[in-house]
């Protein structure tokens, strides 16, 4: 009866707890759906005002909303958006349900965020059903994702993989993953197999043909880039109207001046067709027209867009690279101003301008506010830097650069050597050329050409020999800057013959050729032959430069040519547009002054547009000597000491031309004051060979000289 009473009591009271307690989790289902909306909402949330997807989850977990699979879905786009990668897997694996969009956002995601392996894993486990209740087969859009993480990483291998599933599925001729298998192929530089996945292509999306024509313009073959030019066409023909990414890769192949009229066609195009310019298609118009030369074109198109870090960038490139240095700086100082987070790239075209330009001054500066800007200097940017310095003169800086360089590529060694060959350490260079040698380091062509010019400063002609059979063995002898760099080598050695033979022998015979030969031709006494040569490059159709004029009006002053002379000098501005330098007046003095027409040459110094130099005096004080001008003589030893005091040779000189007419006190007079301002003459240096060079050495050089 007890318990029979005890049990009788409890029984209402657990009734009416039962009660409450079904009538509370009835009005939790009531409110579950409505209470998932808005925890999804909290995580899109707009104007920046959603919420961390941790503190959603935290929510959900505590009102014991974690079951719903639409939730989960959305928390899983968050974190993979933040990135959180591993929270996301976390959640994953706890979703009590999961449909195919979890496994689809899942997998993609990880391709997105580089973590192909793990979504291969996924993948994987959604075939075999690894998922409670989910479909084991995928679809376009998760092979699509998987894909283009395969093209991101470049992965050819696993790109086929998926491929092949896409086609076991049945969505390879679907739209998007078709386009897609183009860029994978594309970016693998695979360039027939993208065509195949093109040309199969069922329906072609603008995707597709954007990434075909980014495949066949990528790739370095000429034959490639009139396909994609034929490309744009028939995409126009069929009315597959192209989009900015469309534009933006067809504007790549337009790098040339000869190529401008081409980049202006498609500049109309897109602008009949209506196409916003936005800043990315906008710094890709600017960069194809600064490498065609339209600068002007340049000038207008960067008023008109807005622009962000990279247009401005590009312009500051174009600017650069067509010599309008003070525009490109004006654009550096409208970027800092606008405090633009800019990349190394900027400082790298800075740098060229400071070569450009040989501002020493502020090659430092933009090296000073690249370490104060920069963590840490990329290659690039550091091999720059020593070419600024190389152009500056400043040897020790670049040195310094190269030494505390912690990755060299072969661009950092030539950049030093050319840095030496250029301001005359013509032995430092050969040196540094040997030590690339004992490295293992390879020789391009632009080395090749610097220790080339090093031999040629010292007419070396034993290390030119070598370093030609180099070239030869490395087959490069017969590029142009090579036969160029040879023709110099070996007609400042004085084998003006064999000179001659590789000048006849090149396919191309641009300007520096002609100008070595005729000036080899100068220097050695065969002026005749330099003047023929340069009617000869006239008919040729080669344009005539400043050094063409240098070793023609050489040549007319050692023959006595002074009419010729006269009417080539001419000829450089009324012909050739060409102004006149102080080494074109320094000729015409010293061809005045060789014919004994002194008069002619101070008529000729007084009528110059700027104040002669010291070599035009120099030039004038020879023939004095020659010729025993003694006053004349002593005029232009007095302008000589006026510009540097210090040259012991205007007393030499003069104390010659006294001696040469017996005015014994003055040459006395002379020696005395070189006495006391205790002048003393410059060391000099000279360079030469035991041993001469026969015809059998070229034999077997086998230089390929005709």
């Amino acid at each position: 009866m007890e318990g029979v009473g005890e049990t009788s009591t409890a029984g209402p009271l657990a009734l009416r707890v039962e009660h409450n307690t079904n009538r509370r989790r009835g009005a939790c289902a009531r409110c579950q759906a409505p209470m998932h909306d808005h925890l999804a909402a909290l995580l899109r949330g707009g104007g920046g005002g959603a919420h961390h997807p941790r503190l959603v989850h935290g929510a959900a977990v505590k009102l014991g909303c974690i079951a719903s699979t639409f939730l989960c879905n959305r928390l899983l786009l968050a974190y993979l958006r933040r990135p959180l990668l591993a929270d996301a897997r976390a959640l994953f694996d706890e979703m009590p349900r999961r449909n195919l969009a979890s496994w689809s956002i899942l997998i993609s995601g990880s391709a997105g965020l580089g973590a192909l392996a793990g979504a291969f894993v996924l993948l994987s486990d959604m075939l075999h059903g690894a998922g409670r209740g989910s479909c084991d087969r995928p679809d376009s859009f998760t092979l699509g994702a998987l894909a283009a993480g395969c093209a991101r990483a470049k992965d050819i291998v696993a790109g086929a993989q998926m491929h092949a599933c896409a086609v076991k599925f049945g969505v390879d001729e679907d739209e998007s993953v078709a386009g897609v298998l183009v860029d994978l192929y594309a970016k693998c530089g695979r360039v027939d197999l993208s065509w195949r996945a093109f040309a199969l292509a069922p329906q072609r999306s603008v995707v597709s043909w954007t990434s075909m024509i980014a495949c066949l313009v990528g790739h370095g073959c000429s034959g490639y880039h009139e396909t994609a030019i034929g490309l744009f066409k028939r995409m126009l023909a069929l009315k597959v109207w192209p989009t900015n990414a469309t534009f933006s890769c067809i504007l790549k192949l337009f790098d040339m001046p000869e190529l401008l009229p081409a980049g202006l066609q498609v500049h109309g195009c897109l602008v009949k067709m209506g196409t916003e310019i936005d800043p990315a298609l906008g710094s890709a118009l600017m960069t194809m027209y600064g490498r065609c030369g339209g600068v002007d074109e340049v000038a207008r198109l960067a008023s008109r867009i807005t622009h962000d870090v990279f247009s401005r960038t590009s312009l500051l490139a174009a600017y650069a690279r067509n010599g309008y240095n003070m525009e490109a700086v004006g654009v550096f100082r409208e970027m800092v101003m606008e405090n633009l987070a800019m990349d190394q790239s900027v400082i790298t075209s800075l740098h060229q301008i400071c070569s450009s330009l040989g501002q020493l001054r502020m090659a430092k500066e933009v090296h000073c506010y690249a370490l104060r800007t920069f963590f840490k200097l990329d290659t690039l940017l550091l091999n720059a830097t020593i070419t600024a310095y190389s152009r500056c003169g400043d040897i020790t800086s670049a040195e310094n650069v190269f030494n505390l360089l912690e990755n060299k590529d072969i661009i950092s060694w030539t950049a030093l050597l050319s840095c030496y060959a250029q301001n005359g350490l013509s032995q430092e260079a050969l040196v540094l050329f040997m030590e690339m040698l004992q490295r293992g380091l390879e020789s391009p062509v632009f080395c090749i050409t610097s220790v080339l010019r090093a031999c040629s400063t010292t007419t070396d002609l034993t290390a030119g020999l070598q370093i030609h059979s180099r070239a030869v063995k490395l087959g490069i002898d017969n590029d142009n800057s090579v036969e160029n760099a040879l023709v110099t080598l070996y007609a400042k050695c004085g084998c003006v013959r064999v000179a001659l033979k590789i000048f006849n022998s090149m396919r191309n015979r641009g300007i520096i050729s002609w100008n070595a030969l005729i000036t080899s031709f100068s220097q050695h006494g065969n002026e005749v032959a330099a003047v023929q040569l340069f009617d000869l490059m006239q008919e040729e159709g080669v344009c005539p430069d400043d050094y063409t004029f240098v070793g023609l009006l050489t040549s007319c002053s050692r023959m006595g040519l002074v009419a010729e002379g006269c009417k080539y000098f001419k000829q450089m501005t009324a012909k050739f547009n060409l102004v006149p330098k102080m080494e074109h007046y320094t000729c015409m003095v010293d061809l005045f002054g060789r014919a004994g027409r002194f008069c002619d040459a101070m008529d000729f110094i007084d009528s110059m547009p700027c104040q002669p130099d010291r070599l035009v005096w120099e030039a004038l004080l020879a023939s004095c000597r020659v010729h025993g001008n003694v006053q004349l003589g002593r005029l232009a030893a007095k302008k000589i000491l006026e510009i540097r005091p210090e040259d012991p040779s205007p007393y030499i000189i003069l104390s010659s031309i006294h001696a040469s007419v017996d005015m014994w006190d003055e040459k006395a007079w002379d020696r005395t004051v070189f006495d006391t301002q205790r002048a003393r003459k410059d060391t000099g240096s000279s360079w030469s060979n035991a041993h001469e060079i026969s015809e059998s050495t070229y034999d077997t050089l086998q230089v390929g000289v005709t």
